[in-house]
């Protein structure tokens, strides 16, 4: 009777196998089933990683710790300790899905998707439930999001992208482990000290990490896909659904990733319809994700796109495309680097598409196609914030999910550059050294601002971001205060009024926090103000106000905004924001509400000054308020006076 093999001698065996095939490989110089536990010190390479991304967010926390007058020269505050005010936004709905309410603005408001990413918003829904420091969590998710984006970038380096030596070459296994760190190390450069995109996935709180930890493995899944056309299709189509669910702009970056494949097995020598046929499973995928979420969006929230779309984005075109060209030549202007990148990108792709791939004699080895592929998803997908115009924050948001690629194409060329075989000097430790210190520093000081000024300026340097946590800080203790004055109107005899509504212009901090209902005058988070009528030109992202849905809508106080305790006292209507001098933004936006006749005859801004149990002044702002409502609200409270503002 034959002996039964036990569990350990299959294991055995299948060790045995795994050694003869990588034997194999070796002989033949075959380099594309080089597996990850094949690249050289990764453990190190994802330890570092891990390190670096930790000690960037620590950097970017302490660039916007503050000083506060004190007694205590020692207290400061944190500007960035609940993320920008559009992070809010995402807390706001959150909040109100933990609590069983749905995607809504306000419980009991209308379903309303006035948020950037659905995954985002499971991600802050999950934190609600897990924690009450929802800031924390996120910080902590957007934290091993960069982490996974260094250590795919690093695996990827020296693994599908690695650099391929010929027979008989004189560079040595030494020389070739320096260039190879050097171009770790400046991969890990380019991220780090990178304020923008340090700044933007890790401590503004947004949806920007995910995005571009989702984009740069699904980036990467899809040239692992097109190198292997004998691979699983199953990777790359968990990657297509996480960006459909990531971002609305993955309806257009997953074409790209098939695109790219397709591409690519065209130049494998490929007819264009086998290579159709072999991502039809994977666009299957998409189609089948895409159906889903807008079927979904449209039965949920009654639209087939999301609410955010309708209220920023302007259906003309060439007024897109002007504005977003704009926005590529500032973001040039400030990250100089970025016009090499995208230069050094679109060199490679030019050269590798113009030799065979499915020879390496006298072509295109499998790390040039690698990088050749990455390059061009990197430029196809730097052109959809070009297409819809740009984006209006500080630190150019819409392109650092694509920034960690951009370096890739730079660090093909540098480790080129350092193994050329008739150049031995080139690949001296110390020339190798000086040279990425040197390229280092220009990565450091070459940027509007370095990091070196905002930690200097605790964050305000120009351009800022500061402001946006500034409004997201206020915001949140304006709607405490507001909740405190509603609370003492209603447990005063004779005053018959609910939670008063509330039309804010920005609306994230004060949303998270005030109880009543919060409508967005600027549409984001309302669907009336969303579709009104207009052609959304003027203030990027800020042109959906319609002054006929804001009378229809008649919220009870509108734009509120604190006041400095020390400040002077207002003597008339026209200082009160956010009308007066120096506030053509909201005139702009609000496309002249403050000199409509209807609006001066049914509002009137008053000034809310709240107090301690021994009147000492703790807090002011000044709100307009409907004038019909003004006699029941014009009272005296424990706490709490109201002035009108002629």
């Amino acid at each position: 009777m034959k002996k039964q093999k036990t569990h350990t001698d299959r294991k055995h065996e299948r060790a045995l196998q795994r050694k003869q095939e990588r034997q194999q490989n070796r002989e033949q110089g075959n380099v594309s089933k080089q597996m990850p536990a094949d690249i050289p010190l990764l453990n190190i390479r994802v330890a570092c990683s891990a390190v670096l991304a930790l000690l960037a967010i620590a950097v970017a926390l302490k660039a916007y710790e503050t000083p506060v007058p004190s007694a205590d020269q020692r207290a400061v505050i944190n500007l960035s300790a609940v993320g920008i005010d559009d992070a809010n936004i995402f807390f706001t709905y959150a909040k109100n899905v933990a609590a069983g309410q749905g995607a809504v603005y306000y419980p009991g408001g209308e379903p309303v998707e006035g948020y950037s990413s659905t995954l985002f918003l499971l991600l802050c829904s999950v934190g609600m439930l897990v924690t009450e420091n929802i800031e924390f969590f996120v910080l902590l998710v957007n934290a091993i999001f960069m982490c996974g984006v260094l250590i795919a970038l690093q695996v990827f380096l020296h693994g599908m992208a690695k650099e391929s030596l010929p027979e008989g070459t004189p560079i040595s296994k030494r020389e070739l482990l320096i260039v190879n760190w050097a171009a770790s190390i400046l991969l890990w450069a380019w991220v780090i000290l990178s304020p923008a995109y340090v700044i933007w996935t890790t401590v503004t709180l947004m949806d920007v990490g995910l995005w571009s930890f989702v984009f740069v493995s699904g980036s990467l899944a899809a040239v692992s896909k097109a190198l292997k056309p004998e691979s699983s299709s199953r990777v790359l189509n968990l990657w297509i659904v996480l960006m459909v669910l990531t971002r609305s702009e993955a309806f257009y970056l997953c074409l790209v990733w098939l695109m790219a494949i397709v591409i690519a097995r065209v130049k494998q020598n490929r007819s264009v319809t086998g290579a159709m046929k072999s991502i039809k499973g994977s666009f299957l995928c998409y189609l089948a994700a895409v159906a889903v979420i807008t079927t979904g969006r449209y039965l949920y929230f009654g639209h087939p796109l999301p609410n955010t779309y309708y209220a920023k984005v302007s259906t003309d075109f060439f007024y897109n495309l002007k504005l977003g060209v704009g926005y590529l030549v500032e973001f040039i202007k400030a990250e100089p680097w970025t016009g090499a990148a995208l230069l050094m990108n679109f060199v490679v792709l030019f050269k590798s598409l113009r030799v065979s791939w499915h020879s390496e004699e006298g072509g295109c080895n499998t790390g040039q196609q690698a990088i050749a592929l990455v390059s061009l998803i990197t430029l196809l997908a730097a052109l959809a914030p070009i297409l819809t115009g740009g984006d209006h924050f500080n630190y150019f948001r819409f392109f650092q999910p694509y920034w960690p690629l951009l370096a890739l194409a730079c660090l093909y060329y540098l480790r080129k550059y350092f193994l050329i075989e008739s150049l031995p000097t080139m690949r001296k430790p110390l020339r190798v050294g000086f040279s990425s210190i040197a390229l280092m520093g220009t990565m450091l000081l070459l940027q509007a601002p370095p990091w070196t000024i905002i930690l200097q300026s605790h964050g305000r340097a120009e351009p800022t971001l500061a402001n946006e946590f500034q409004l997201a800080l206020g915001g949140r203790q304006l709607g405490i205060m507001l909740n405190q004055w509603n609370l003492e109107l209603q447990e005063e005899p004779q005053v018959n009024i609910e939670t008063l509504s509330l039309g804010t212009l920005t609306t994230g901090g004060i949303g998270y926090t005030y109880d009543g209902p919060v409508l967005d005058m600027l549409g984001l988070n309302n669907v009336r103000m969303a579709h009104s009528q207009g052609d959304r030109k003027g203030n990027k992202n800020h042109a959906a106000f319609n002054k006929d849905v804001f009378f229809e809508l008649a919220p009870d106080l509108f734009a509120p905004r604190s006041s400095l305790n020390n400040a002077s006292e207002i003597a008339s209507r026209a200082e009160v924001f956010p009308f007066g001098q120096g506030r053509g933004f909201w005139d702009t936006a609000l496309k002249g509400l403050g000199t409509d006749k209807r609006f001066l005859e049914a509002y009137i801004p008053v000034e809310l000054v709240r107090s301690t149990d021994k009147g000492i002044l703790r807090q002011r702002c000044t709100v307009w308020v409907r004038k019909t409502l003004l006699p029941k609200i014009d009272k005296k409270t424990t706490h709490f006076t109201i002035t009108a503002i002629q």
